[in-house]
């Protein structure tokens, strides 16, 4: 009894894993793409790795199956419709052919998977899914679309920050809040540059003219339509801060940016604090070891005869005055990159005024909210 037991054990076990083998017996061929950077050759590479990752089909190799259809005579860059799908199946002696295809639609990406049963000659499972226009994680997208195909459960974290979820139809008016932390690094120029290597000897500020920055951007985009954005920025920054300087500005920035590739060029006016001072150049020289501050003028000539200044007292940028409200133009020009709805603006820039310039770059990073 134990001994017929066993047997008709081990016969279902070996009529199960046969079946299982016949099952698994699959041909990947043939993804179309549209407007990807992606080649249809590698959108196969893609459908062929993960559906054989999911241990549902034996899945025939890539070269195999390109011998297969070369000695079939089946040209397979136009090999996309069922009839030929089929052709393939019988000539590979599969029993499943798996494609798809992969396009771009502008805000989303979609990605279709069909599963075609040569025996039946009818589509087991055809399944559509969109995502949203993340080129960098197709391979992800491709998992997500194959999983749900084959019925296997999704993990909720990936698929929900990649599936493009339809909202309602917005106006071309609407508000983006799009705010964030920024930092980065500043070379400065002209006479401010000067000034600020110079000697405190000299009302300088004994500094290395390139400066650190760090501070908060609050963005907003009023004016959404196509593919182009106007925004509205204000950046409070402050500069120098690891070389004891305290020099807070506040930026005003007007800009519209590509909502297809994420560039942007902005511009508009700044403001900051400076100290300055009234003082003048010994023979009117303009050179920075040549200032000095009217006090200075001992106003004496060798009989003791005091004598003016004949020097112009003029105002300029000096650590030893008091702080007044300097202005300036900016002109920045940046790309906005996204990892999932994480947005890592990076701006390169220049600003200038009468006392001389900054340049830099300025980095980022925000995640979008909108509201009506």
């Amino acid at each position: 009894m134990k001994k017929i037991f066993i047997t008709i054990i081990s016969l279902l076990i070996f009529n199960v894993i046969g079946q299982a083998q016949k099952l698994n017996s699959a041909g990947i061929v043939s993804v179309y793409t549209q407007g990807v950077r992606i080649s249809p050759d590698m959108a196969e590479s893609l459908l062929r790795i993960e559906v054989t990752k999911t241990e549902r089909y034996n899945v025939f190799d890539k070269l195999d199956m390109k011998e297969i259809i070369e000695s079939a005579n089946i040209n397979a860059e136009t090999c996309y419709g069922k009839k030929c799908m089929l052709s393939i199946g019988k000539a590979a002696e599969v029993d499943k052919i798996i494609t798809g295809s992969i396009e771009d639609l502008g805000k989303k990406i979609v990605i279709t998977v069909k599963i075609l049963d040569i025996a039946s000659e009818s589509y087991d499972k055809i399944v559509i899914q969109e995502f949203i226009n993340l080129e960098t994680e197709l391979q992800l997208m491709v998992q997500i679309t194959v999983n749900k195909a084959l019925g296997i459960e999704n993990d909720p974290n990936i698929a929900n920050n990649l599936i493009y979820y339809n909202q309602p139809p917005q106006t071309p008016i609407t508000y983006t809040k799009n705010s964030g932390p920024r930092m980065g690094v500043a070379v400065v120029g002209g006479e401010l540059g000067s000034v600020l290597t110079a000697s405190e000897e000299y009302g300088g500020y004994d500094m290395f003219p390139v400066l650190s920055q760090i501070g908060y951007q609050f963005e907003g985009a009023y004016l959404s339509a196509g593919n182009f954005q106007a925004l509205v920025e204000g950046l409070v920054l402050f500069t120098g801060i690891e070389q004891n300087m305290f020099n807070p500005s506040f930026t005003f920035i007007n800009g519209f940016r590509s909502s297809k590739n994420g560039w942007e060029i902005g511009f508009g006016p700044t403001f900051r604090g400076k100290r300055t001072a009234n003082g003048y150049y010994i023979n009117d020289s303009g050179k920075l070891e040549d200032w000095r501050l009217p006090y200075e003028w001992n106003g004496q000539d060798t009989s003791g005869v005091y004598i003016s200044n004949p020097n112009q007292i003029v105002e300029r940028m000096d650590k030893r005055g008091g702080v007044k409200l300097s202005a300036g133009w900016v002109w920045a020009i940046g790309k906005t990159f996204h990892s999932g709805y994480l947005n890592i603006p990076v701006n390169a820039y220049f600003s200038h005024s009468k006392e001389g310039f900054y340049t830099g770059i300025s980095v980022g990073f925000n995640i979008a909210k909108k509201e009506n």
